[in-house]
């Protein structure tokens, strides 16, 4: 009979709990570098186990349900649509958002455009969150889509009755995104998504925004041409 080798005699050692993975093979499950599942793992978002000579195990059950591939599927992170919206908001106090006061697209905005801005800047931002989500095709889905397409047509008429062109338009619609994606990938990070997960949700939300972005040229240059003498 073969003697096991040095790491059969360590996973000897680990808890009856199914089958157990190195920190190699669970980095390839999860599809994520060996500092990230560290990262994860120390921060407790990762359940593992040290054996007595200091190795990171993971059970391949826990794993699994967290890329939502085992019957434990329901556990797998999800992305919260209020935490979402509170530091996409915070995220316009920062001081790189502050300067864009001294944009003359900004200046050009009137003080009950800007509130207007605002109050619809939130809801677009809990549409986001709505989006990236609930799963493709589903009917929420599709409402949170259409509703942030009207809010893309309210900043083109916005933009053009404060008589900015479609450039500034532009300008000021990606100016003011990028909270949202900063959120967004702080939130794949910090609610340890598996990174086809967290892929697939930064792909979502730029499909998302696209979306909103087109609403918004079409509205302004809509208004544009209506307002140009025949």
């Amino acid at each position: 009979m073969s003697r096991p080798c040095p790491e059969d005699r360590v996973l000897d050692q680990l808890p009856d709990q199914g089958r157990w993975m190195t920190i190699n093979a669970a980095c390839k499950l999860l599809g994520v570098d060996q500092s990230t599942l560290r990262r994860w793992s120390d921060a407790g978002k990762v359940p593992v186990f040290r054996t007595p000579g200091g190795h990171r195990r993971y059970s391949e059950e826990t794993l699994r349900a967290l890329v939502g591939d085992g019957p434990r599927r329901q556990t797998r992170p999800r992305l919260g649509r209020q935490t979402l919206a509170e530091r996409s908001i915070a995220g316009y106090e920062d001081e790189q958002f502050v300067s864009a006061r001294d944009r003359r697209w900004y200046r050009a905005y009137s003080p009950s455009m800007l509130e207007d801005l605002r109050r619809y800047g939130r809801r677009l931002i809990e549409l986001a969150g709505r989006f990236v989500t609930t799963p493709a095709g589903s009917t929420e889905r599709a409402t949170a889509l259409g509703e942030a397409r009207q809010i893309g047509e309210h900043y083109g008429r916005v933009s053009a009755a404060a008589g900015l062109n479609v450039a500034e338009s532009v300008e000021a619609f990606l100016y003011f995104r990028v909270p949202v994606i900063r959120s967004i990938i702080g939130l794949t990070d910090d609610e340890a998504l598996a990174a086809k997960r967290a892929v697939r949700v930064h792909v979502e939300l730029g499909q998302f925004l696209d979306e909103v972005l087109v609403a918004t040229v079409r509205s302004h240059e809509q208004c544009l041409a209506y307002r140009s003498p025949a």
